[in-house]
């Protein structure tokens, strides 16, 4: 089951009417949302739930002997040594023993060795990218004493594994959610409405943003891009940059709104990123907690540490930006993609450092910056790389790619283009949700706030209800569910 399950349309009212119908206590909820978790990750795969229950009672365990003042601090690295061992080395064999074990056998066969390591073909864990680093960040936290360990097994195995964020989060810190999880949560008409209305705006953007884009221009341009001319192979990558947007800030509103159900509140994961004007704003606007996470917990302990990484912040960039490549799939296509992200973040960084050296010793260019010219520029070099850096993202392969690029930038001649009403108002949508956040319009948000939160929150469940009528529920599936 997922979200994009037509069971998950019963799934949700079932666990909903059980677990407020029910006692307002703590262990009561906890234990209807952990029972549901489990239920959700299982019909995914049974045989794998032992593997996150062995996980959660493990990390539990170590992370409470880490509060012990007399243990040696010799034994507290092994007890994390053997955490990460375990969630990482999970990881790692379920996702990427297959591209490492490919990798070993083309790098012995181009000397002249035959193919020597089996490739296993393994059946991923459901969000197993998700909740590994869940699980590291909070281990990292009670370790460095950030945080204090879980009160509770049951408030713990829930914040691991809670449905709504288990397929493909948001990536949710201990300081965040497990406060949340350690008391009762009561339901009113602001968690209805604000849940229903996150549910309903990342529905949309998934079932009709989402697809339209994909089916209507990207699936053909990316598979076969020596078929189409530069214009068409331009509004393909571009409606790509879209679908993936709406895909994955979709289920992430989806997972905030099932979440605020519960009167739960997950940390926000998209914040308008094609407003940015700089890779790093970008980074702060898209996939915000995976990106929180690689500079919380590689980026700035490598850079600070006393080690040979200290204060070599372009390696440390290079680094974590081939870490994020490597999360999201085990393919060189990915990899590539971010060593693209980890060069123009070296650039990014240098390119300010100049600038402001520049600034320093003539005011005229700090005007400069604050100009509409500048900022307009900025705007177009972020978006653009960012676009183009999305050709071996989605490409199959890294010749594909090549292939689009080739095809991008020799402006062969024009298609026949057959632009529906649906991929324009598609984008119109994205451009819509960005406009609001440049220019926020207070007059219709102080009318639109009149109105009773209860009355909203009905509205956005029957719209939901209706959108669900016009199209499948199940059709298609996340991208980013995969990772």
């Amino acid at each position: 089951m997922s979200v994009t399950n037509v069971e998950f349309l019963f799934f949700l009212p079932a666990v909903f009417l059980l677990y407020w119908l029910g006692p307002r206590h703590r262990i009561y909820q906890n234990s209807i949302l952990l029972a549901a978790s489990y239920l959700f990750f299982g019909s995914w795969h049974w045989h794998l739930l032992a593997l996150i229950i062995a996980g959660t009672w493990l990390d539990y365990f170590i992370s409470h002997q880490f509060t012990k003042a007399s243990m040696p601090a010799a034994r507290r690295r092994w007890l994390l040594t053997i955490s990460l061992l375990f969630s990482l080395g999970s990881l790692c064999f379920f996702k990427y023993s297959g591209f490492f074990a490919a990798a070993a056998n083309d790098a012995l066969q181009s000397i002249g060795i035959e193919q020597a390591l089996p490739v296993l073909k393994l059946l991923l864990p459901l969000g197993i990218s998700y909740w590994t680093l869940q699980r590291v960040g909070y281990m990292l936290d009670t370790y460095w004493r950030r945080l204090e360990p879980a009160g509770s097994l049951l408030d713990f195995s829930l914040f691991v594994c809670f449905f709504g964020q288990l397929a493909a989060g948001p990536i949710s810190r201990g300081s965040e959610l497990l406060p949340q999880l350690q008391s009762a949560r009561r339901l009113t008409a602001q968690w209805l409405t604000t849940g229903c209305f996150a549910f309903l705006l990342g529905y949309t953007l998934k079932a009709f943003v989402g697809e339209v884009l994909g089916e209507s221009l990207v699936a053909r341009a990316f598979a076969s891009p020596e078929n189409y001319s530069s214009l068409y192979l331009w509004l393909g990558v571009l409606a790509f940059a879209g679908q993936v947007f709406s895909d994955f800030a979709g289920y992430s509103l989806m997972a905030i709104g099932t979440a605020r159900l519960f009167a739960i509140e997950l940390p926000q994961n998209f914040n308008a990123p094609f407003i940015s004007r700089s890779l790093p704003e970008l980074w702060r606007r898209w996939h915000i907690t995976l990106n929180r996470w690689l500079f919380e917990y590689i980026f700035t302990p490598l850079t600070t540490s006393r080690g040979w990484f200290r204060s070599r912040l372009d390696i440390g960039l290079l680094l974590v930006f081939a870490a994020s490549g490597l999360w999201h799939g085990a393919a060189w296509t990915y990899v590539c993609w971010g060593l693209m992200h980890g060069v123009g973040m070296v650039v990014q960084r240098n390119w300010d450092v100049l600038y402001r050296g520049w600034c320093r010793g003539n005011r005229a260019f700090v005007t400069l910056r604050k100009s509409l010219v500048y900022s307009l520029a900025s705007w177009l070099l972020t978006i653009g790389f960012f676009v183009l850096t999305l050709v071996p993202f989605r490409a199959s392969d890294i010749q594909v790619a090549f292939t689009y690029f080739y095809g991008l930038f020799t402006f062969s001649g024009a298609d026949k283009l057959d632009i529906s009403p649906l991929v324009i108002l598609s984008f119109g949508f994205i451009a819509a949700m960005h406009i609001v956040e440049l220019a926020p319009l207070n007059a219709v948000k102080d009318y639109y706030h009149r109105i009773p939160p209860l009355v909203r929150g009905l509205a956005y469940g029957f719209a939901v209800a209706l959108l669900i009528l016009v199209v499948p529920f199940s059709k298609g599936t996340f991208i980013y569910q995969q990772f």
